[in-house]
């Protein structure tokens, strides 16, 4: 997972968005990338795509409904 001391980083990939819905599931995380509500990526990857910290950060703050259906459905 992220280094503690990277928690400002202006991107955020997987492992990051991970990081800040912490009770769901890589693959539910994945799910909610492919929204299309969701940020569009920053940048491709050859270790896939990333996003600005920022977007995803205030996609999750306005959209907790989509958050809360992808926690109901990972138990």
């Amino acid at each position: 997972m992220t280094d503690p001391a990277n928690a400002t980083a202006p991107l955020a990939g997987l492992d990051e968005i991970l990081d800040l819905l912490l009770t769901i599931s890589r693959e539910r995380v994945r799910e909610l990338t492919f929204r299309s509500d969701f940020p569009e990526p920053a940048a491709e990857l050859a270790e896939g795509d990333v996003w600005l910290r920022d977007d995803v950060e205030a996609w999750i703050n306005e959209h907790g409904d989509a958050v809360a259906d992808m926690l109901r459905r990972s138990r």
